[in-house]
């Protein structure tokens, strides 16, 4: 049996800390990353910091909306010295076809890593056609 051929992945040129003002406080653009088997299409992204109750997903027309929060934590006593860790939301969108079934998307939140699993619609799923003998 040959093995399967795939084409390279493309890896989009994102800074991971890059941060657009689009109102108040900081708004990032998590990484993420899609995954295909048989059945489902999975999106897993990169949330640091970000409780399971600070998040959001919406479906919004065909678009998938995701938002999240990180709560900023009041250090009363003491005097920041250095500091890389910026807080803010973090906001990502994904416009799905109809190869999703859009009834049955689950959410898992694990370590700061959201995981989204995507079933694909019973019209897209391969499958095998019988032939039958006359």
């Amino acid at each position: 049996m040959e093995k399967k051929e795939y084409p390279p992945v493309e890896k989009k040129k994102i800074t991971p800390d890059k941060c657009v003002a689009t109102g108040r406080g900081n708004w990032y653009f998590p990484l993420s990353d899609i995954y295909e088997t048989p059945d489902n299409f999975m999106i897993v992204i990169d949330m640091p910091g970000v409780a399971t109750e600070n998040i959001t997903i919406d479906m919004q027309n065909n678009e998938l909306v995701i938002n999240g929060e990180v709560s900023l934590e009041s250090y009363s006593d003491e005097k920041v010295i250095y500091n890389e860790y910026n807080i803010g939301h973090y906001h990502r969108h994904f416009v799905l076809s109809d190869a999703i079934n859009r009834e049955k998307i689950e959410a898992k939140m694990a370590d700061g890593v959201l995981t989204l699993v995507l079933p694909k619609a019973m019209s897209v799923k391969p499958r095998r056609i019988e032939v039958s003998a006359e």
